[in-house]
């Protein structure tokens, strides 16, 4: 079995975005640099392109966390049979050293034969007596040579194993940074793609998005509420997502932990393949904000969807996570339920922690830790 086997997955599927208002796609297009240049995109194609590069970008952290989990897992595998050999070799030193007191004895009676050394005893009646006693020497003897040659035998195939993980972990070191590049080489063609606007151009796609989020919010919680109140239900604690308020609905134990610790870090940086306390990727936010409320899960995002119990969109509750972009066997990106149709996530490179509307990303699945 390969480590790497179980984080092989197809290419990421694509999905398409909220649109831009008609306004700024059809009126704010790019000015072009020369004469005759190349049609330049309006800024909701600059968008959709953004999108694909976020969704790159979140392929390329998915794997490079799914790599360095794999490595440090690698890591304790190689320092547990690191253990195991220094162990056998104290143990195959006793028995060398017991081999040679054997020899030193051998030698210190002039290396006779036992039978003949017996036969020349002085006293004839202790020569049964001495005999038995040199058959238990020899039987001794060869059970150490035995026990010293199967110690040495399986101190050779742990070495071959621990050098068998040693290369595996190269293997995936290497991948990991492979990764990393790829991320890079993402981030700043997002980047140039957003340097590519005029100033006027980047404030108002920056605002058609912000507009476009705090919409899928309202409009999310409009519709979580009108159904609540129709049952009785209710709703405690408040948070915000920009300039809209929200409401969690009232959660307890555990997971209202997590929940708790989630809100506390809105507004703190995504960083790749981090997991706090400064900044987060997406699956370190959920990681750290359920290990704030004393429960462990994997690192990753397709780890965390695949190592938790599913539970069906019907049945969310608060502190369950959320997974997207993907299929039962893959996903990029998850976020932490809070209720009300909405996440607490960490999108991507340029943004912070932030509340988001389920309904704005592909839904994959839902699970509780």
């Amino acid at each position: 079995m390969t480590v790497t086997a179980r984080h092989r997955r197809p290419r990421a599927p694509k999905y398409t975005k909220l649109a831009l208002g008609a306004a700024a796609a059809g009126t704010m297009v790019l000015v072009p640099s020369v004469a005759n240049a190349d049609p330049q995109p309006t800024i909701a194609q600059v968008n959709d392109q953004l999108n694909k590069l976020y969704q790159q970008e979140a392929s390329a952290d998915e794997a490079y966390n799914a790599a360095q989990d794999a490595q440090a897992k690698l890591q304790q595998q190689v320092d547990g049979i690191n253990r195991q050999i220094t162990a056998e070799q104290a143990t195959m030193d006793q028995t060398r050293t017991r081999l040679g007191g054997l020899a030193a004895e051998q030698y210190r009676s002039g290396g006779m034969d036992p039978t003949l050394q017996v036969m020349m005893q002085a006293d004839p009646s202790t020569m049964m007596e001495m005999s038995a006693t040199v058959g238990r020497v020899q039987a001794n003897n060869a059970d150490t040579l035995t026990l010293l040659a199967q110690q040495k035998a399986d101190l050779a195939a742990k070495a071959r194993q621990a050098a068998a993980k040693m290369a595996l972990l190269d293997q995936q070191t290497k991948a990991a940074e492979a990764t990393k590049k790829q991320y890079d080489g993402d981030v700043a063609k997002a980047q140039a793609l957003l340097n590519s606007l005029q100033a006027q151009q980047r404030a108002a796609l920056e605002a058609e998005q912000a507009r476009q989020r705090a919409a899928a919010v309202a409009a999310a919680q409009a519709a979580s509420q009108s159904s609540t109140s129709s049952s009785g239900s209710s709703s405690s604690g408040s948070s915000s997502s920009g300039s809209t308020k929200v409401t969690i609905p009232s959660v307890s134990g555990r997971a209202a932990a997590a929940v708790a610790f989630a809100q506390s870090q809105i507004g703190k940086p995504y960083i790749f393949g981090a997991t706090g306390p400064g900044g987060y990727d997406c699956s370190g936010l959920t990681q750290a904000a359920w290990k704030a409320a004393g429960v462990s899960i994997p690192r990753t995002a397709t780890a965390q969807m695949q190592g938790l119990p599913a539970v069906p969109a019907s049945s969310a509750q608060p502190g369950d996570l959320v997974f997207f972009y993907g299929n039962s066997s893959y996903v990029d990106h998850v976020g932490l339920y809070i209720g009300n149709g909405l996440v607490i996530h960490a999108p991507h490179p340029g943004t912070n922690v932030e509340i988001a509307a389920v309904s704005t990303m592909p839904l994959v699945s839902y699970a509780r830790p």
